[in-house]
């Protein structure tokens, strides 16, 4: 009986282990192949290797536009430590696209949320199920009908998003959200897409947190 005992909590703990164990397919921050290391600037140059444009240099780091899982003018930051160069994560922003005279983002829920469930399903069979995730609006929000969800998106209340990896094992992780952003008076519903190098996220959580 004892020896049955020994072997149950061997069991529990390996399991747990198990559990807890690092997800090898985050082991290396990389975004598009590209190891997320080095400065903003040599990163860029990779990227801008692989057919993205360089956009502009901004206080938050660098923006570039380029296709990305298939899909044409997607806008990329770089966002580097604070009060440094070397890069921290990468944010895709996907469905906001440029014209000669105006910004066009999603204009229908259905749209959006056939994008964020393709993507989610990509990004599930690269990395495995999420370690979290939640699909679903604030209590505040009306969703009665499409155009009421895309609106409440676009207010800010819209809570769909999937995440792979912990940053207290992994070296990545990966974030997927629908989101409602505003510019100049405008409001946007979109898909953002971010590849944390989860050292590099602490220098910059650091770095934040001198500043204040």
């Amino acid at each position: 009986m004892k020896k049955i005992a020994i072997l149950v909590v061997f069991i529990l703990f390996a399991v747990a282990a198990s559990l807890n164990a690092q997800n090898p397919a985050l082991s290396v921050p990389k975004f598009k192949g590209i190891e997320i290391t080095g400065t903003v600037d040599q990163f860029g140059a990779k990227l801008s290797g692989q057919g993205f444009t360089f956009l502009s240099k901004e206080d938050y780091g660098s923006v570039y536009m380029g296709r990305f899982a298939g899909i044409s003018d997607c806008f990329v930051y770089l966002v580097p430590v604070v009060n440094s160069n070397d890069i921290a994560s990468i944010t895709v922003m996907i469905g906001l696209k440029p014209s000669d005279y105006e910004v066009f983002s999603y204009e229908t829920w259905e749209d959006l949320l056939g994008n964020y469930e393709f993507l989610k399903d990509l990004l599930t069979e690269k990395y495995g199920k999420p370690t979290e995730e939640n699909e679903g609006f604030s209590k505040e929000a009306y969703t009665a009908n499409s155009h009421l969800k895309l609106s409440a998106v676009k207010d800010g209340q819209c809570e769909y998003f999937a995440q792979w990896g912990d940053s207290d094992i992994d070296k990545m992780v990966v974030r997927l959200d629908i989101s409602g952003i505003k510019n100049l008076g405008r409001e946007y519903a979109v898909i953002t897409l971010q590849y944390r190098n989860v050292d590099k996220m602490k220098e910059y959580k650091k770095g934040v947190l001198d500043d204040l």
